[in-house]
This record gives structure tokens, sequence and C-alpha cells, in this order.
């Protein structure tokens, strides 16, 4: 990508992915028209601040006010634009995420078409891919799907929304004839450093856990799958530029045991104690993810440790530990 190119469109760049993204694009020197809930100075001008300091080449940001429920509103966003990385989403796990994710899914995909844009990339979940039988001995982003109305009688309700995502997005690519090539990226937990003044739910959790909040009595018998936010937002840059990207890839480096995460976050910050581990407990068997589609991204991703070092580093900085 060179300055030369039209801009990207980043739906969400307000966000903590979009806001990476946006800063991962600008940084390549590629100008980005950025949506936000309100695109007013007050309460964007951290995003401006950031851009600012890292746009490369030229690269600018221009700010839209896009509504997920109003088609024109994000087709202005991306008119003028060559492809659209859309990051936009609710943190709140609630009925109405649903129907937001919905349309964001169909009112991108639609106003894309309509615009003649060929390429869009999506932030999904892994929540959409978990089979109702179980989990598999491998999961695999090409076979497993979640059932929303299993996940939507379990009020998974972010879960629900993610999965009717990726089956909207792959099926307007589907009919596009080949006009669209669209990607979702499924990430788990989201870990690192984020732009925006007020902490992002992860830093939130990992505070509670290292002031004793949280996860203080005893080390949950389960697994978490990670990723840096820097690394999902390289992610997305490359599943848009690489004209063979299609369909969904896992956004994980991989899932550890609780027992693990809590290890190394003992490592990353001295100060705090994990729970005893029983001795009695059999550890679960961690979720296991078959990468071979994400390594074709060419993305190098941080490992446990590091994602954990530079997540307490951010706690510290925010004084929240």
């Amino acid at each position: 990508m060179s300055s030369s190119e039209k801009p990207i469109c980043v739906i969400g760049a307000g966000g903590f992915v979009g806001s990476h993204v946006t800063a991962e694009l600008l940084s390549r020197g590629v100008s980005v028209h950025g949506t936000t809930r309100d695109g007013g100075a007050a309460k964007t001008g951290w995003l401006q601040d950031m851009a600012s300091k890292v746009a490369a080449d030229g690269a600018a940001l221009t700010l839209f006010s896009a509504n997920a429920f109003d088609q024109e509103s994000l087709a202005a966003a991306m008119d003028g634009c060559d492809g659209v990385i859309m990051c936009a989403g609710s943190a709140k796990i609630e009925p109405e995420t649903i129907p937001l994710m919905e349309a964001l899914a169909e009112n991108v995909c639609d106003a894309a078409l309509e615009l003649g844009i060929g390429r869009a990339v999506f932030t999904s979940s892994t929540g959409s891919t978990n089979p109702p039988e179980g989990e598999p001995d491998l999961k695999k982003e090409t076979e497993h799907w979640s059932d929303p109305d299993q996940q939507l009688a379990a009020k998974k309700y972010a879960a629900v929304g993610k999965t009717r995502l990726d089956q909207t997005v792959l099926g307007k690519m589907a009919s596009s004839g080949g006009a669209f090539r669209a990607v979702t990226i499924n990430p788990s937990l989201i870990a690192g450093p984020c732009y925006q003044p007020d902490p992002v739910t992860s830093l939130k959790m990992f505070a509670a856990i290292l002031t004793g909040k949280r996860l203080a009595e005893a080390v949950p018998n389960g697994s978490m799958s990670m990723i840096d936010v820097r690394d999902l937002a390289k992610l997305h840059v490359a599943a848009l530029e690489n004209p063979s990207a299609s369909g969904r890839y896992f956004g994980v480096k991989k899932s550890w045991h609780w027992r693990e995460i809590l290890g190394a976050l003992e490592k990353a910050a001295p100060a705090y104690t994990m729970p005893a581990i029983d001795p009695n407990e059999t550890p679960v068997r961690a979720t296991q993810f078959d990468l071979t589609r994400q390594a074709t991204l060419g993305v190098e991703i941080r490992d446990m440790d590091t994602i954990l070092e530079s997540l307490v580093a951010e706690l510290k900085r925010r004084e929240m530990i």
C-alpha cells in the first residue's frame, strides 16, 4: 500500500481494534476514512492526536459520523475508498448486540457492492466457531460453526451476533458473482495497549485479576485464547491486501489453560501471586486451533509472555495497578 492509493474506510475507527487498524494503515502511508458514532472533535480528539503521531508519507485521517442501521451514512464514509475494514461492535453482552452486528454486516456489504468496492474485512469472533456437538479435537474456521439458536437460548448474545455476521458476510460474497471479496477475522481475548482515554474491557479484566478482585480464590479449570491487538490489526490489513484471502481466518496466537496464563502473569507482574492450584484437579485440554489459514497472511504473532508484558505495562501507565 502507498499514499498514491485511494483511502481505506475503517468502520469503528474509535474502537479498540479499529483504532489500531487505523494506526497500522496510516503508518504505512495509507489515508483512512474512519467512522465513529460521534465524529465531533470533543470525543475524537484522541484519535486525531494518534493519527498525527503515526501517519507516514502524507497519509491523513478523515472522520465521519455513521450509524450501523443507516446504510447511507456508512456509504458516505466509504465513498471514494478502495476497501473497507469493519471493526465496529459492542462491548456489552446484551440482546441489542445481535441486530447491531446483523445491520453492520448487511449494510457495509450492500454499500460496498453499490459503490463498487470489491474487498472488505470484518472483525468477528471465535464465538462463531463453537459447534453445538462440543469442542472438536482441532478447530477449523472453514468447518466449524456455532448454532445461533443454541447460543441465543444460552444468552450468548455477542456470539449470536458474530455468527450471524459471518453468515451474512460470506453469503454476500458468494452471491456477488466474484465482485466482492470478503474476509472475517475471528479472535477471542484481545489484549495490549490502547489509544482510547478510557480503558478497554481486557484491561479492566486483568486489572481486576492483578488487584485481587477477580480469580482470587481459585484458578479456573478452563482455557482462553489471546492475541495482541497490534497483531490483530496487522492480520486485518494483510487480509485486505492479499487478493487470494477470503472467508474466515482465526485471529489468535493459541489457547492456554488459565494455570499457564496466571503463571505468566506472575512473571510479568511480580507483585501478583496466583491462587494455589488444586493438586487433585485434572486440567482440561486447551482449545486446539488449526492456524494454517492464519499463517498464510504472513503476520508474526506475539507469544503469551510478550502479550502479558505489554498489557501489564499499559496497566501501569494508566495507574490501574
